[in-house]
C-alpha cells in the first residue's frame, strides 16, 4: 500500500463520514484506524467525567437528606400549608422524594449563564458538576423512572449527555439557541427515547418537562472496530507529541494552525506531516492489512 497523504485524507474523509452518521460510505483500512483513534479519546473523556460524575452524584445525595430533614422540621415547626407557598415543587419519585429547593436558589443558578457553565463542565469546575447534578439531574430521573427506567439509567444517560455536550464544545458544533438546561435535558431526552426505541418500548414519553425541548440531533456511532485495542494500545506506546496531536485533530478537531500553535510546532505544514507519521507508526503496530 502507497501510504501517500492522499490517502490518508481518503481515511480522515471516511472517519468524517462516519462520524455524521453516514453509513453508504464503505469504510476503508485506514479508517479503521481513525475511528478507533477518535474513541481512544473519548473513552479517556468518559473516565473523566466518571470521576466528577460520581462526586456530583454522592454530593446530591447529601444535599437531598439534607433537604429531606429541613422539610420535615419545616412542616412540624410551621405546618404544610404555609410552608407550600415559600418553596417550588420538588420531585415525587423513588428516592428523590417531593423534596423542594428554594426559589432564590433556582434563580441563582439560573442565572449562570451558558459559557460558565460550559467552561465550568470543560475544566472539571466540582461546583459546576454539583450544580448540574442539583439542579438538571432530578428532571432527568423523573422522566426516566416515569418510562420504564431506573435511577441507575438515568445517571448513565445523564453521563453521556454530559459528554455529548462536551464533544459538541470541541468540535465547535455547539450552536446554542436555548439555556444548557433545556440542551441536557433534550439530549436526555433522546438518548432515552433511543434506548426505548432498541427496546421496543411504549414511545411516547411521559414527559413533565416537555416544554424543555431543543431540535437536535445526535449521531449513534457504530460498533467499535475489531482493532481498538490494538490502536489504543499503540497510541498509549507512542505517548507525547503523538498522543496530545492526535487528540487535537481527531477529537477536538483543532485547525492545523491551532495545533501547531498550542504544541509548538514550527507551522501547519510541520504538524500535519507529523500526524501521518505518528499513524504510520501506529498503523506498522498493529498490522494493518494492506490493500
Amino acid at each position: 500500500m502507497d501510504l501517500t497523504n492522499n490517502q490518508w485524507d481518503l481515511a480522515d474523509q471516511e472517519l468524517n463520514h462516519w462520524l455524521n452518521g453516514d453509513t453508504n460510505k464503505s469504510p476503508i483500512p485506514l479508517s479503521e484506524i481513525l475511528k478507533s483513534a477518535y474513541l481512544t479519546f473519548r473513552q479517556k473523556q468518559i473516565e473523566r467525567f466518571s470521576h466528577l460524575c460520581k462526586q456530583a452524584f454522592e454530593y446530591y445525595q447529601v444535599q437531598q437528606r439534607k433537604r429531606e430533614q429541613k422539610s420535615l422540621e419545616d412542616v412540624l415547626s410551621i405546618g404544610f400549608d404555609s410552608l407550600i407557598h415559600e418553596v417550588e415543587e420538588g420531585y415525587n419519585i423513588p428516592m428523590f422524594s417531593k423534596i423542594s429547593r428554594s426559589i432564590k436558589d433556582l434563580n441563582e443558578w439560573t442565572r449562570i449563564n451558558n459559557d460558565r457553565i460550559i467552561n465550568g463542565i470543560t475544566d472539571g469546575d466540582r461546583g459546576i458538576f454539583n450544580d448540574l447534578y442539583e439542579y438538571e439531574f432530578p428532571k432527568v430521573v423523573k422522566l426516566i423512572i416515569n418510562n420504564s427506567g431506573s435511577v441507575d439509567a438515568a445517571k448513565d444517560v445523564f453521563q453521556d449527555a454530559l459528554v455529548i455536550l462536551i464533544e459538541k464544545v470541541y468540535t465547535n458544533k455547539l450552536d446554542l439557541t436555548c439555556t444548557i438546561s433545556t440542551y441536557l435535558y433534550s439530549i436526555c431526552r433522546f438518548l432515552w427515547m433511543d434506548q426505548l426505541r432498541q427496546n421496543k418500548r411504549e414511545i411516547p414519553l411521559k414527559d413533565d418537562y416537555s416544554h424543555l425541548f431543543a431540535d437536535i440531533t445526535i449521531t449513534e456511532f457504530e460498533n467499535t472496530p475489531d482493532i481498538y485495542e490494538d490502536v489504543n494500545n499503540a497510541i498509549e506506546i507512542l505517548g507525547d507529541p503523538c498522543k496530545q496531536l492526535l487528540e487535537c485533530f481527531y477529537y477536538k478537531n483543532l485547525s492545523w494552525d491551532e495545533i501547531a500553535s498550542s504544541l509548538g510546532y514550527a507551522n501547519a505544514a510541520s504538524a500535519r506531516n507529523q500526524k501521518y507519521k505518528c499513524l504510520e507508526r501506529i498503523r506498522s503496530k498493529v498490522n494493518l492489512d494492506q490493500v
